[in-house]
C-alpha cells in the first residue's frame, strides 16, 4: 500500500504553542492486559521509500507533538494536556493515564457529529488504565508488520474513546508519519447499523511511534457528495451510484451488501472529491512528529 512520508520544512523554532431508532447495541468487551508490553512486541517501522513531499501550511507544536496543518484545512490548533483520570466513578471510555489532545479550530467540517481531534497517549500507561486498548494497539502492530497486506474492517483497531463500533470501513491505507506509522480508514461508528452519511463520516487514523512509546488516534470529519446528508430516517443519497440505506430492520444480508457497496465506491473515489480532501488529511498525519 502506498506510503506517504512528509518532511517538515518549516522552522519548528517558530511554533506557538445523536443516533435515531434504538437497535442492537455494539458493546465493547474488555481485553485482559497482555503478558508482554505492547512496546516489547512492536515491529520496527519500514524506512520510507518514496520521495519526500513538501507541505505548505501552519507549523504548530502542542507539548511534545509537532505537525503542519495543510493550507485551508484549519485555522489554528487547540492544545491541551489532559491529566490522569480513572476510578470506579469514571466511565471506562473516559479513563486516561494523561494525554495530549489537539483540536483544530476553523476546521472545514466543524458542524459534524465528531470534533476534529488528535490524541496522543503513552502506550504502556494507556494499556494499564484501558485494558481494552491493548487489543487496538495489537491490531495496529499486526497491520504494520504486513503493510502491503489486504485488510478489512475486522482487522482494524477500535477506538477506546467511543462506546460504539465501526459499521463499515473504506479507503484503508498504511501511512508513515515523521517518526512512526499507522493505518487510516474512512468509517462511521454507531451503536446500531447506522447509515453511511456525511454527518457521521470521519477519517480515522491510529499509529505508533517507531520507539513504541506513543499511540496516536486521529478523528477528522470528512464528507463525500455521494452520501446522504445525515442519519435521519428517510434521508437519501443524491441521485447517483451510491445505494440507499436499506433501513433499520433490513435483513443482515441486505445490510452487508449496502455497506460493502458503499465502501467499494468510496474506495475508488478520487481523493479531492472528499471534503476535506484525503490528500490534505493524509498530509496532516504524515507531518506529525512526537518527541520523547
Amino acid at each position: 500500500m502506498k506510503r506517504i512520508s512528509i518532511i517538515l520544512v518549516l522552522l519548528l523554532a517558530t511554533l506557538a504553542c445523536n443516533f435515531g431508532v434504538p437497535a442492537p447495541v455494539i458493546t465493547a468487551t474488555e481485553t485482559p492486559p497482555p503478558s508482554v508490553s505492547p512496546v516489547d512486541t512492536l515491529p520496527p517501522a519500514d524506512e520510507p521509500t518514496e520521495a519526500p513531499t513538501v507541505v505548505s501550511g501552519l507549523a504548530r507544536t502542542c507539548e511534545n507533538v509537532s505537525m503542519i496543518i495543510p493550507q485551508g484545512l484549519a485555522a489554528e490548533i487547540e492544545c491541551q494536556l489532559l491529566p490522569p483520570l480513572s476510578g470506579d466513578e469514571v466511565a471506562p471510555w473516559e479513563a486516561t493515564p494523561g494525554h495530549v489532545e489537539i483540536g483544530l479550530s476553523g476546521y472545514a467540517q466543524a458542524d459534524k457529529f465528531h470534533r476534529p481531534r488528535l490524541y496522543i497517549f503513552p502506550v504502556v500507561d494507556l494499556a494499564a488504565v484501558q485494558p481494552g486498548s491493548a487489543e487496538n494497539i495489537k491490531r495496529v502492530q499486526t497491520i504494520l508488520a504486513n503493510p502491503g497486506g489486504q485488510f478489512s474492517k475486522k482487522d482494524l483497531p477500535g477506538v477506546h474513546l467511543f462506546n460504539a463500533g465501526a459499521v463499515f470501513a473504506s479507503n484503508i491505507e498504511v501511512l508513515n508519519f515523521q517518526n512512526g506509522a499507522g493505518v487510516r480508514t474512512l468509517t462511521v461508528f454507531g451503536q446500531y447499523y447506522a447509515p453511511a452519511n456525511n454527518h457521521d463520516l470521519f477519517y480515522h487514523f491510529q499509529g505508533l511511534t517507531d520507539n513504541g512509546q506513543y499511540y496516536i488516534i486521529a478523528i477528522l470529519p470528512t464528507t463525500h457528495p455521494g452520501l446522504q446528508a445525515d442519519s435521519n430516517e428517510g434521508s437519501l443519497p443524491p441521485a447517483g451510484e451510491f445505494p440507499a440505506y436499506p433501513g433499520f430492520s433490513a435483513a443482515e444480508a441486505d445490510m452487508e451488501n449496502y455497506y460493502r457497496t458503499t465502501a467499494d465506491l468510496l474506495g475508488v473515489a478520487a481523493p479531492e472529491t472528499f471534503a476535506p480532501s484525503l490528500a490534505d488529511l493524509d498530509a496532516l498525519i504524515a507531518s506529525i512528529i512526537v518527541t520523547p
